[in-house]
């Protein structure tokens, strides 16, 4: 058996290949750019100890290659498995032969139109998806040559064989995956970078690469603060959320979804990779501006999202009446609490 390694680290570059490379996301890259209108903390509970980074313990934990009992280990340029037309992975069944396919009715025929992920290629080996190539009126875009059809079950074989670990591999990630279904998996992988809230700004980071982002980028946009120990703010009502850093570097927002006609509900959410050792609970409380004695109390846990699309949750949150606000903010108490996953 063999295992075929992609060449998309720190090894000899490979040959490149015609057209350009496909954009590949390694890690937290990006410069800010808030644009928008964004969260003010109007108070801060700060600390100084150091985030902990992700990865670290990842990487000792699964590496970033996986032995396999009598393999062979090959590098190849990841590009030479790629559609030259839209960089998307080539997928079984892949097409080869001398001469147009005009139709038939053999049974052993694998010409199903509808199958959208077969891949084409001319006489001279120039390959293409089916989607690129049904655009290209049987033509080649490289020579011109007429498409062709017969099936290449030797080439089937070694892409199904390609197994490559995750581009997230070194912030946790352990899967070995099918090259073909590389993209689809990244697409949803639990450790791939976190899309910063702010309003405009398009930076992608990790766990651990937040408190350097928001001190050089948002540092007035922020609220640092402690597990386990409340704190005030001083929400402005017409804000969507604020922005929450907690000491090991977990990113929450405070969120606020106006109610209308009842009032605010107040929820806690928490920005996530797939790290997951450790489990979050929250309490909110707000008192009445004009009755002190009235107060108003919610402890659930917190909701985890990879990114945030201005869905609010539904399973708990605090809807505090539009009487305990002035015209302007509402004082809330907050206590976000970290337990660890047994």
């Amino acid at each position: 058996m063999a295992k075929f390694s992609l060449d998309d680290a720190d090894e000899d570059p490979p040959v490149a290949s015609v057209g350009e490379k496909r954009k590949r996301d390694d890690g937290p890259a990006g410069d800010a750019a808030a644009d928008g209108e964004t969260p003010r903390a109007l108070n801060s509970a700060t600390t100084g100890e150091k985030p902990a980074v992700p990865g670290e313990e990842a990487i000792g934990r699964c590496g970033l290659a996986e032995e396999v009992e009598d393999g062979l280990s090959v590098q190849i340029d990841p590009d030479m498995l790629d559609c030259s037309i839209c960089f998307e992975s080539l997928r079984p069944p892949l097409y080869q032969g001398w001469g147009i396919h005009k139709g038939c009715s053999q049974a052993a025929c694998h010409c199903d139109a509808k199958d959208e992920h077969r891949c084409h290629q001319c006489k001279n080996g120039h390959v293409a998806c089916f989607s690129c190539w049904a655009k290209l009126s049987n033509k080649c875009h490289v020579c011109s040559r007429d498409a062709n059809f017969a099936r290449n079950i030797a080439l089937e074989k070694i892409v199904e064989s390609i197994k490559s670990s995750c581009s997230y591999a070194k912030w946790g990630c352990c899967k070995f995956i099918n090259y073909a279904q590389r993209d689809a998996h990244e697409e949803a992988c639990l450790f791939a970078p976190l899309i910063c809230p702010v309003s405009g700004c398009r930076y992608r980071g990790f766990t651990g690469h937040w408190s350097g982002h928001f001190l050089a980028s948002h540092s007035s946009d922020v609220m640092r603060f402690i597990y386990s120990q409340p704190f005030d703010v001083n929400f402005e009502v017409s804000l969507p959320f604020l922005v929450l850093l907690g000491e090991d570097d977990h990113l929450f927002l405070l969120v606020n979804n106006s109610v209308t006609p009842l009032g605010h509900a107040f929820s806690v959410v928490c920005l996530r990779n797939g790290n997951q050792n450790w489990k979050f609970s929250y309490e909110i409380e707000a008192t009445s501006r004009k009755k002190p004695e009235n107060r108003l109390q919610v402890k659930a846990y917190v909701t985890n999202t990879k990114q945030w699309t201005g869905l609010y949750p539904v399973e708990a949150f605090l809807l505090v009446p539009y009487e305990f606000c002035n015209s302007t903010s509402i004082i809330l108490s907050i206590s976000i609490e970290r337990c660890a996953v047994v």
